[in-house]
């Protein structure tokens, strides 16, 4: 399978590419101890206002962002749980604001 047909696979013919980049960017920042910490300080801070989903999700976002498994793999995984990386990439909270 080609590259662009098993990223099709995963995301779909009409990938939301601002789902993909915070599930990218948050899978690079996630490796770093600190940026980790930073994130997960700023997604329980009081002020962000998806504080209470991360609360109820904080488990499968950080299993999606820590997995060093191929992103299709991942995909695989979470399809046969019952999800896949589509939807569970659209849990990882974004990060903004001046309290990051």
């Amino acid at each position: 399978m080609s590259d662009f047909a098993e990223q099709e696979a995963v995301w779909g013919p009409y990938a939301s590419y601002d789902d993909v980049a915070r599930f990218e960017y948050g899978r690079m920042m996630w490796r770093l101890p600190d940026m980790r910490r930073r994130l997960l300080a700023h997604w329980q801070d009081e002020r962000h206002p998806h504080r209470e989903r991360f609360a109820e999700r904080r488990a499968l976002v950080e299993d999606i962002l820590s997995a060093d498994e191929p992103v299709a793999m991942l995909d695989r995984r979470l399809r046969d749980d019952g999800s896949s990386l589509r939807a569970a990439a659209r849990e990882i909270p974004p990060v903004f604001g001046s309290f990051f």
